[in-house]
């Protein structure tokens, strides 16, 4: 059996009302709203399918690639079926419309227990999200940063992976406090979110996380 058709048959059942382009199955879009589509393009799948977010007067279109950690890390030997990638780039949309940030439960456990660890000094680095979710810390050498006081800003000539899986930024604050500054609102503008987690950090009321305008957006912690 063509394994498209298999791919297919599985999206079909879980979006019924999904739109086949000029009547070919592998090639799909999927209604968001009232403007926009979803276009899914695996006429050469198991090669890399394509993704695009178009409106339906096909003004724009924006290529996922970049931003969807699937199709970002594809390779030939790659195992993600057409309906998980479909489902990555649903809640990826979903995450950027209601203005959140869905953390693992046991990654940020473990940025806590760094944390605690290392008080009262100050903890940077940066953040990947793999499939939608906050799940990795990268700790940035020396090299990236800068002793002075209240000096905040990762260089950007230091070794950090240049991965764009890599979406966040994290500062720990041992001051207690989570509000920002001039400093802080330029980091903001550098990846897709900051995340501050402060003492005494716990869970509940330790943590924020912000876009790169700086607005607060919802952490949801996740098992």
């Amino acid at each position: 059996m063509d394994i498209r058709k298999e791919e297919y048959r599985k999206v079909l059942e879980k979006f019924p009302d999904v739109i086949s382009v000029n009547g070919n199955d592998f090639h799909l879009h999927f209604k968001i709203n009232s403007e926009a589509l979803l276009e899914v393009d695996f006429r050469k799948y198991p090669k890399k399918l394509k993704a695009y977010l178009i409106n339906y007067n096909k003004e724009y279109k924006f290529k996922l690639s970049r931003i969807v950690t699937s199709l970002r890390n594809w390779n030939r030997h790659s195992t993600d079926s057409v309906l998980e990638i479909i489902d990555e780039i649903l809640l990826l949309i979903d995450n950027v419309k209601l203005n959140q940030i869905m953390i693992k439960r046991d990654f940020l456990e473990g940025l806590v227990d760094m944390c605690k660890k290392g008080h009262p000094r100050k903890m940077k680095g940066i953040l990947g999200v793999h499939k939608g979710v906050v799940s990795e810390y990268i700790l940035s050498s020396r090299a990236c940063t800068d002793n002075e006081k209240d000096f905040e800003i990762i260089r950007p000539t230091c070794s950090i992976p240049l991965d764009f899986s890599y979406e966040g930024t994290f500062i720990s604050r041992p001051s207690g406090t989570l509000s920002t500054n001039v400093k802080l609102n330029q980091i903001f503008k550098k990846r897709r979110f900051t995340m501050l987690l402060a003492h005494p950090y716990n869970l509940s009321d330790s943590i924020k996380c912000f876009d790169t305008s700086g607005k607060i957006l919802d952490h949801i912690i996740i098992d």
